[in-house]
């Protein structure tokens, strides 16, 4: 299912219709909704994570690539308690990873489909889209959580030439099969980096755990994450460590996703009225960009100039 919207009232009507065609019908102990918006409709690759994008899963890169930042901005990663607060950060500065941001909030949501960054060199004559993710209960984890520690140190995982694959690894729920499983060199070694963080990790992973996608709340000790209501799918594997787990291949609950297109005819319509619901660049990046970015563009400016600068 695809819409199209060219007014805020015409986004919530969206909004009504796919909270009653839930699959749980809308009950929130059961599913969420999270929206991501996108400057343009990317297709059969929107809503990818940044790692997936290029060659960053070939080899060890992605790895190194988490090592190299660990080590050069080690002052930075100081404060982080988990792998998965140092994903968060590494987010934060645009380094490609296993996490895409979302947020609870789809007025931000739509805010970022239509937000013509100025450090970027995109045309903006193009159609926008946001991404609604219908997310199971059980899919959805704090940042604490045990699963997001066996994701996130997928992502430093390097184990001599080993992809990490559990393609060909048995698997089943008796006590036998788990137990093989997580004999393997592989999973130990991915129990090794678990354990840096979680002394106490119990050792026990499950496979379809590792080819999952979860929705995890991060802690709030970001102003842009508070303001923005900010969330963050977490990608496992496809097989092995070299491709992202999607939501075709998905192991965990089914997350649906759905496409609200906005034509590029609509973007100055709907960027007004957002002004005048008060999502402004500055309360969505409560920050020295944000304000710089918020001066420089609206005063003594009209909407269009504004909206065009």
């Amino acid at each position: 299912m695809q819409y199209i919207i060219h007014s805020i009232a015409e986004y919530l009507e969206c909004l009504k219709d796919l909270s009653a065609n839930m699959v749980n019908c809308g009950s929130i102990d059961k599913s969420r909704l999270y929206f991501r918006g996108e400057p343009q409709d990317y297709g059969k690759t929107a809503g990818q994570p940044g790692i997936a994008r290029g060659t960053w899963l070939e080899g060890n890169k992605e790895s190194d690539l988490f090592r190299e930042c660990e080590r050069r901005l080690s002052h930075e990663f100081a404060g982080c308690k988990s792998t998965f607060e140092k994903l968060v950060l590494m987010q934060h500065y645009f380094i490609p990873t296993r996490l895409l941001d979302v947020t609870l909030d789809p007025l931000i949501g739509l805010f970022f489909a239509l937000y013509n960054d100025p450090k970027s060199k995109r045309s903006d004559n193009c159609d926008a889209v946001v991404l609604v993710y219908e997310v199971p209960k059980d899919s959805i984890r704090n940042y604490h959580s045990d699963v997001v520690s066996v994701i996130s140190n997928i992502a430093v995982y390097h184990y001599e030439n080993d992809a990490l694959s559990v393609k060909d690894m048995p698997y089943s729920d008796d006590e036998w099969a788990r137990e093989k499983f997580n004999e393997n060199d592989s999973i130990k070694h991915l129990i090794h980096e678990i354990r840096a963080e979680k002394p106490y990790f119990s050792g026990w992973i499950k496979k379809d755990n590792m080819e999952s996608i979860f929705c995890v709340h991060p802690l709030l000790d970001n102003p842009r994450i508070r303001s923005q209501q900010g969330a963050f799918l977490l990608f496992g594997i496809n097989g092995d460590k070299h491709k992202i787990a999607t939501l075709e291949s998905n192991k965990g609950p089914e997350i649906r996703m759905t496409k609200i297109c906005i034509p590029q005819s609509a973007k100055l319509r709907l960027r007004e009225e957002l002004n005048l619901l008060g999502r402004t660049i500055d309360t969505i990046y409560p920050d020295w960009d944000g304000v710089s970015d918020f001066f420089a563009r609206f005063y003594d400016k009209s909407p269009e100039e504004y909206y065009q600068s």
